[in-house]
């Protein structure tokens, strides 16, 4: 049988700065008692004793893999205390510096969300490192300074994000180092969208997936996101949907939008495919209209209809959405 949460556990480790630095380093996995040191800077005697004490009231779990022993946060609902003990408290126990450093002590009293081209230079700078510890100390300011969803997605996560791709298109970097870039900036965006919950109920419906052949999913992953904070329901499909399969999806959840990304120019046969396929759905009789965006520009290369448009980014995208009217055609 498993034990019971502790809530009084869960509180006295949120309030104990020693603690929080131990589950804020256990928010991005499994961790040592090695790792745990040199994450949280405490002396080893020091934090087993803290791992023993929320051991023993089932805040976290240990599990034994050969010689070592491994921690990870046993609470289901730690993640999102965090993130609320984060914002509430400004930043917890770490700040930022001027040079883009993190340190212990109170947030940084003169941040404004005028320091968006800061934030995104010094996320840029820790996706090249592959350092995901400084980029969640990062989010975790911004949530502290209460930067909405699409401040942080649009202002700073897609900025560094083109930075990354610039670089890899001048050979600075490589496929690799995109990749985790890439991953890290998901796995922040999924800590986001906890926080950015819909407040309001929409009515609305939008399906949402990239064209087959496309791998990059990043980025319509914001438009969902940013729907569902504005009270849509999602259906998102991810990267590189078959034509059929994207269509039939479409057929049957039968919604108001759809959004299509497409990264490269030689998507553009699959993308009029998807497209003859969507345009029959709407023959036939369903009312919805059909979004176009990605890396890749593809408004020169389409003839498109009165349902159809492209959203050069986040920003572009929601003042087209605020136009639709859900489930009422055209």
């Amino acid at each position: 049988m498993v034990p019971p949460h502790d809530p009084d556990g869960i509180a006295q480790a949120l309030a104990d700065p020693s603690r929080r630095s131990i589950l804020e380093a256990l928010r991005l996995g499994r961790k040592s008692v090695t790792e745990l040191c040199e994450l949280t800077g405490l002396k080893q005697p020091n934090l087993s004793n803290h791992l023993a004490k929320m051991r023993a009231q089932n805040v976290v779990r240990a599990e034994r893999a050969g010689r070592f022993m491994y921690y990870t946060l046993e609470a289901p609902f730690a993640e999102v205390l965090l993130r609320m003990h984060a914002v509430a408290t400004l930043g917890a126990r770490f700040r930022l510096t001027d040079d883009g450093g993190i340190v212990d002590g109170p947030v940084r009293s003169g941040i404004t969300h005028n320091d968006t081209a800061q934030l995104a230079s010094q996320l840029l700078g820790y996706l090249l490192k592959s350092d995901e510890v400084s980029c969640s100390f990062l989010l975790n300011h911004m949530l502290a300074a209460n930067f909405g969803m699409a401040k942080i997605y649009l202002e700073v996560f897609q900025p560094a994000l083109r930075s990354i791709g610039d670089l890899y298109e001048r050979g600075e970097v490589d496929e690799a180092h995109e990749h985790v870039a890439s991953a890290i900036v998901e796995r922040m965006m999924a800590r986001v969208a906890e926080i950015c919950l819909p407040t309001t109920e929409q009515n609305c419906h939008a399906v949402l997936g990239c064209v087959a052949g496309n791998l990059h999913s990043v980025g319509i992953r914001m438009l969902a996101d940013w729907l569902h904070s504005d009270g849509w329901k999602v259906t998102f499909v991810g990267a590189d949907v078959p034509t059929a399969s994207f269509v039939g999806l479409v057929a049957l959840e039968a919604p108001d939008l759809v959004v299509v990304s497409i990264s490269l120019e030689n998507q553009l046969e699959e993308l009029g495919s998807l497209l003859r396929g969507l345009r029959i759905l709407r023959d036939e009789g369903q009312f919805f209209k059909t979004a176009l965006g990605g890396h890749f520009k593809v408004a020169p290369f389409l003839e498109l209809r009165h349902d159809e448009f492209v959203a050069g980014d986040l920003d572009d995208f929601s003042e087209q959405v605020e136009k639709l009217s859900c489930g009422k055609g055209d």
